[in-house]
């Protein structure tokens, strides 16, 4: 029997730093796809939705780390803000372009990082579950995949 991942990351460097904020960003959404599978009437369904959200933050806040940025990590919980942080770094020093997809869904995304959280500040319906869960995947997915595609490395001259 497989002993249970312990969750727990110590972050020691830089490169362990952006592997708990993925590492996190993967927790979430899995808590948001289980909570939507889970025989509950009716549906957390604002709940859902802020851990999509917080899974496209940590997400971000991971690229954020990854590249770093000037001013070190925003405290901010707008995935759109984290993505406009990295994206000059991104796109003039790394050669990589944010897609404006990407940028559409993250904007989208950050209403639900406080609201969800209190009654009545915000009505979910099953076709926001669907797509916001869809979102926080496409978002993490292209992330994820930056992150795992090689450096462009400046040639010394």
């Amino acid at each position: 029997m497989d002993k249970e991942k312990n969750i727990q990351i110590d972050i020691l460097d830089q490169e362990n730093e952006y592997k708990a904020w993925l590492e996190y960003s993967k927790i979430d959404y899995d808590c948001a796809v289980c909570l939507n599978e889970a025989p509950m009437h009716p549906r957390p369904m604002n709940i859902i939705c802020y851990h999509c959200q917080q899974a496209a933050e940590k997400a971000a806040k991971a690229l954020v780390v990854y590249y770093g940025s000037p001013g070190g990590m925003a405290k901010n919980h707008s995935v759109e803000f984290q993505f406009n942080q990295i994206k000059n770094i991104l796109k003039q020093d790394k050669g990589i372009d944010v897609p404006e997809e990407i940028i559409i869904k993250s904007a989208e995304i950050s209403m639900y990082a406080s609201e969800p959280r209190y009654p009545n500040e915000l009505v979910v319906e099953e076709q926001d579950v669907n797509k916001v869960l869809q979102d926080s995947k496409i978002i993490m997915d292209w992330v994820t995949k930056v992150i795992e595609s090689p450096r462009i490395v400046e040639e010394s001259t």
